[in-house]
C-alpha cells in the first residue's frame, strides 16, 4: 500500500480524514464513493486542476507527483485511489466492501487498464477547451508537476493532438472492457461478489464518465441494469452528481463531432 512520508510537520499533525481531490477526477470519485458508503466524516481540500493547483509546491508537499487524490489519516499519507479505498475498507471495516468473486482482481485490473483510454477520449471530447495549453503553460506545468508521464500526455494533447487511429484504439479498448462487464453481470447483480463492493466502486466513475461522453452503451442490458442500481444509491449523488456543476462547457459543434466519431467507430466494429 503506497503510504508515503511527508516532510511537513503540519501535515503529519492532521487528525481525522483529510482528502485532497478534484470534482471531475474519476480517481477522486472512487474515494468519495467509499467515504459516502461508509458514512465517514472527512475534511475535503479541493484541488483546482484547471488552475494548475496540482503543480504547486503546496500540493506537491501533500503528493510529490502532483496527482489527485491524496488521503491523510491521522498524519499518515496514502496515495493512489485503489490503495486509498482498500485502506479505508481495512481501517473502517463496516460495512465491508471487500470483493469476494474469483474474478474480482481481474476486473479491478481491467478498470485500471482502461484509464488511459478513458483519459484520452475525455480530453478529446470534454476537456479540449479547458485543458489544451500553449507552450508557455506547458513549460510551467511540467516544471511544477511531479508526474512526467502525465506531462507528456498533456504535451501531446495540447501541441499535436490524437490521431483518428489512436482515438479508435481507445474506443476499442473501452468497448472490449464493457463487453467483459456485460458477461459478468449477465451472471450476477454485482461485479465483485454477492453484494456491492470495491470493484463496483472502481467501475462506477468510469461508467459515469462514459455517460457524460455519450459513449454508446446500447446492447448491454445487464450493464445498464447495474448502472441504474449504482446510481440509485445515495453515495452516487454525494460523491459524483453533486460535483456536476464543475463540468467544463462543450459546444454544440464539439458534441456533434463526438457523436459522429462514436457512430463511425460503431460502424467500423460491425463491418
Amino acid at each position: 500500500m503506497p503510504q508515503i512520508a511527508t516532510g511537513s510537520a503540519v501535515l503529519r499533525g492532521l487528525t481525522g480524514l483529510h482528502l485532497w481531490h478534484a470534482g471531475n477526477s474519476n480517481c477522486s470519485q472512487r474515494v468519495r464513493l467509499v467515504l459516502a458508503e461508509k458514512q465517514l466524516s472527512w475534511t475535503g481540500h479541493i484541488v483546482d486542476l484547471y488552475r494548475f493547483e496540482h503543480a504547486t509546491p503546496a500540493y506537491r508537499a501533500v503528493h510529490p507527483k502532483g496527482l489527485v487524490p491524496a488521503l491523510i489519516h491521522n498524519g499518515r499519507t496514502i496515495i493512489e485511489s485503489n490503495d486509498i479505498i482498500a485502506y479505508l475498507d481495512t481501517v473502517f471495516p463496516t460495512p465491508s466492501l471487500r470483493p469476494t468473486s474469483t474474478d474480482a482482481e481481474a476486473l479491478l485490473a481491467l478498470a485500471a487498464a482502461s484509464q488511459l483510454s478513458l483519459r484520452t477520449l475525455s480530453h478529446e471530447f470534454m476537456f479540449k477547451q479547458t485543458r489544451r495549453y500553449d507552450a508557455k503553460q506547458l513549460e510551467s506545468f511540467t516544471a511544477g508537476h511531479g508526474d512526467s508521464e502525465f506531462a507528456r500526455f498533456l504535451t501531446k494533447f495540447s501541441l499535436h493532438g490524437f490521431t483518428e487511429a489512436e482515438l479508435l484504439a481507445c474506443f476499442d479498448t473501452i468497448a472490449a472492457g464493457l463487453t467483459q462487464l456485460e458477461t459478468r453481470l449477465e451472471q450476477a447483480d454485482w461485479l465483485g461478489g454477492e453484494t456491492m463492493s470495491l470493484v463496483d466502486i472502481c467501475w462506477l466513475p468510469n461508467l459515469h464518465r462514459l455517460e457524460l461522453l455519450a459513449f454508446p452503451l446500447d446492447g448491454r442490458p445487464a450493464l445498464r441494469r447495474w448502472l441504474a442500481a449504482m446510481q440509485a444509491r445515495p453515495s452516487y449523488r454525494v460523491a459524483l452528481a453533486d460535483y456536476e456543476n464543475e463540468l467544463p462547457p462543450v459546444t454544440a459543434a464539439e458534441c456533434q463531432r463526438r457523436d459522429d466519431f462514436f457512430t463511425a467507430a460503431l460502424l467500423r466494429q460491425s463491418a
